[in-house]
């Protein structure tokens, strides 16, 4: 198993599977292939915290990997929101603000409503059982990660993405589940920012659960209803850990 290597303050450690729609580090790859999937998993872990300078060089050394696949993963994660290219200043983490949260939430809402309108009347009953399916596999997880204190599990994270997908993967359009899937990745890091702070408990599972079967009743409009404000909820706990967004 590839596994990456230590920064100053950090131990080695093995790059986990990626969750849907992100290729299994098990399975034969490009380099390129590798590349972006571990970049893309530190960033979103915020191990790459938001403004931080990736310079070639020193990712060659933290990775063990040379530079070709590097910069191509770089030039792709650029195109996915991830990261930024400055003229004469190189790569750098994607900055967050609370602005762009709140826009980047509207937007989630917009998409991910839009596709599970088509989902619903798009989905048959193989896409109904894949729903109860990640349901099930994501209820049986426990999101605090024991090895971590103040951190969310990595096979929670997995099934959180899985079952999100699930509920519109019998939209059509493939343009929209990428674009479902980026805008996914980049909500993922404010949530990995806000770790750690105290908010208000909510009933994760609880929530899912009524998403679901809302989905599989074919009652869009509630669907629609309860995937906004459990998106919003979300953005609400992040928005409160202010000191999250603004120490970066």
């Amino acid at each position: 198993m590839l596994r990456r290597r230590a920064g100053p303050c950090e131990t080695a450690m093995p790059i986990s599977t990626n969750a849907r729609g992100r290729a299994d580090l098990s399975e034969p790859q490009t380099l390129g292939g590798i590349a972006l999937d571990v970049l893309r998993a530190d960033i979103l872990q915020c191990r790459l915290r938001p403004g931080t300078r990736l310079r070639l060089e020193e990712l060659r050394e933290r990775y063990g990997m040379s530079i070709s696949p590097l910069r191509e993963a770089l030039m792709r994660l650029e195109s996915e929101g991830l990261v930024v290219l400055a003229e004469n200043k190189g790569f750098r983490v994607a900055p967050v603000s609370p602005a762009h949260l709140t826009d980047l939430t509207e937007t989630r809402i917009e998409i991910e409503t839009l596709m599970i309108r088509r989902a619903v009347a798009s989905g048959d009953v193989a896409w109904e059982a894949d729903i109860l399916g990640a349901f099930h596999r994501l209820s049986r997880q426990q999101k605090a990660d024991p090895s971590a204190p103040g951190a969310i599990s990595p096979a929670w994270s997995r099934e959180h993405r899985a079952f999100h997908a699930s509920l519109s993967d019998a939209c059509p359009s493939e343009l929209l589940r990428n674009f479902r899937d980026q805008l996914f990745d980049q909500a993922e890091r404010y949530v990995a920012l806000s770790i750690g702070f105290t908010a208000k408990p909510r009933d994760d599972i609880g929530e899912h659960e009524g998403l679901m079967k809302a989905v599989l009743a074919r009652d869009t409009e509630t669907a629609c209803r309860l995937c906004a404000a459990h998106i919003r909820q979300t953005t609400e706990k992040v928005l409160a850990a202010t000191d999250a967004l603004t120490a970066v």
